[in-house]
């Protein structure tokens, strides 16, 4: 199904070298102090009882944005821990996160640079049997990574997760709504890598100024419909 109103959406929002200068000049000239965190209601709150704090309420809290990072590589189980949050249990339809009739149009790529068993190689994540396919191609070297990756961090991650959707997934159902459907997806899997990456105690950020092309063709995805979600940065924790 043709969706001009999602793609027009999409095609506005990319990055590329010849609008980067402009969104880094927006991002630069914005006032933090300008913005607003939650909804000024006229009407005060009644409070909610207390909780004990269950472990997820523990994580959550412990969940942060990690900008700095050490030269520890990062370890098999690890890894394996921090995608196994994006895996199907039971079934390519059983996934820990929500996805409209069970279409799961985000596929994970990880780019490796000091990742045990996988150091300086680019990987499919394949989530049904949870194992890693290796790509032709080799990961970048971190400087030019970064340069398309527009995000300020402290020392070299261990590695940059990409979550990627493949829309015709949803709006071949839903029509334009369904690219609604993947950002909420996109968002849930987000979520999942942020808190798993909390749990393991490992210093993690979203980024979301990707060089889309770039991305997308390192990984060997141009012209398969696909688009780059988000990228997440990770790694032990260290300077910064």
């Amino acid at each position: 199904m043709e969706t001009p109103f999602f793609d027009d959406f999409w095609q506005a929002s990319e990055l590329s070298p010849h609008n980067l200068r402009e969104f880094m000049r927006m991002m630069d000239s914005y006032d933090p102090e300008s913005r607003q965190l939650r909804l000024d209601h006229p009407l005060a709150p009644t409070p909610l009882p207390r909780t004990r704090g269950r472990p997820l309420e523990r994580l959550a809290a412990r969940r942060r944005s990690g900008r700095g990072f050490s030269p520890r590589p990062l370890g098999a189980k690890y890894l394996a821990r921090l995608l196994g949050s994006c895996r199907a249990w039971g079934g390519p339809e059983h996934r820990a996160f929500p996805s409209a009739s069970a279409s799961y149009a985000t596929e994970v790529f990880v780019v490796g640079w000091r990742v045990e068993n996988h150091t300086g190689r680019m990987l499919y994540y394949d989530p049904v049997d949870h194992g890693l396919v290796t790509l032709p191609d080799p990961s970048p070297p971190w400087p030019e990574a970064q340069s398309r990756i527009n995000a300020p961090v402290a020392g070299e991650p261990a590695c940059l997760v990409v979550a990627t959707l493949f829309p015709d997934r949803l709006t071949a159902k839903y029509g334009e709504r369904g690219g609604r459907f993947a950002l909420l997806e996109a968002g849930a899997v987000m979520q999942q890598l942020s808190l798993t990456a909390a749990d393991l105690g490992l210093a993690g950020v979203v980024v979301g100024g990707l060089i889309d092309d770039y991305w997308l063709a390192r990984l060997g995805l141009t012209r398969t419909g696909a688009v780059v979600a988000f990228g997440y940065l990770v790694g032990h924790g260290g300077r910064g």
